[in-house]
């Protein structure tokens, strides 16, 4: 047990809900990975919520600076996304933890440790840390280069049960990533008949007026929005918008 009368077991059930309910608020992933170790480098940004007065036990969020920054510019969203994460916690340990503010920080390495993924990119890590050590031990390191694994446990929740060798790497890596951006004029729906009675010359109508922005989609999800120019003769979009954290997708 731990100086809050929880077992490891639960607590890294506690910490593996509210990474799900971070990442779903958020929009940073779609499933979680308990990790082996803390991906995020000394000196590196964490966001951070304590779960005592005492500023001993607290819940954090690991992530790159510029993702660290565009949370930070959202205090609502944040807050609104560590409060579900929280609540996330007490459903499912049975814990007492109230939501605080949300500050910028840097942290060591915490007690628990569990990465969001986007598919199988790691985008950021939330680590639970406490106020005493824990008596029933985690297993043994795993040997250098070996991927960490975890078995889910009963919370609701889709749990990633992938192994991804992400345990020692830095979420900075993911800065040279490529990404398919997309641009999308607008939408609509057809039937069937009709899509198959398209011919040359024929105008589609959409959902988007004249003069209306572009939208920009990575992965399906709106990042931002913008208006078409010409570079040299090519298309281009000149950004107007960044989309709000945790705006849904399309």
């Amino acid at each position: 047990m731990t100086d809050t009368g929880i077992a490891r077991a639960d607590l890294l059930e506690g910490a593996a809900a509210a990474a799900l309910a971070l990442a779903g608020s958020l929009g940073l992933g779609d499933s979680t990975q308990a990790l082996d170790d803390w991906p995020v480098e000394p000196g590196d940004p964490v966001l951070r919520m304590e779960l005592g007065a005492d500023g001993t036990r607290s819940l954090v969020l690991g992530v790159n600076a510029e993702m660290a920054d565009q949370l930070a510019a959202d205090p609502a969203v944040l807050s609104a996304g560590f409060g579900a994460a929280i609540d996330a916690i007490n459903s499912a340990i049975g814990s007492a933890f109230v939501p605080a503010a949300v500050d910028r920080t840097v942290a060591g390495r915490p007690d628990i440790v569990i990465g969001i993924l986007d598919g199988d990119q790691l985008t950021a890590a939330v680590g639970l840390s406490l106020s005493a050590s824990i008596v029933d031990p985690p297993t043994a390191d795993p040997a250098p280069g070996a991927a960490a694994s975890y078995q889910p446990t009963s919370f609701d929740g889709p749990v990633s049960t992938r192994d991804v060798a992400v345990t020692r790497s830095s979420l900075s890596v993911l800065h040279d990533v490529e990404l398919v951006v997309t641009a999308e004029l607008g939408r609509t729906t057809m039937p069937v008949r009709d899509l198959l009675g398209l011919t040359p010359g024929m105008v589609v109508e959409i959902d988007r007026a004249a003069g209306a922005p572009i939208d920009l989609l990575v992965n399906g999800r709106r990042i931002a929005a913008g208006e078409v120019v010409v570079i040299d003769e090519e298309f281009g979009i000149r950004i107007t918008e960044i989309a709000p954290i945790g705006e849904h997708t399309r």
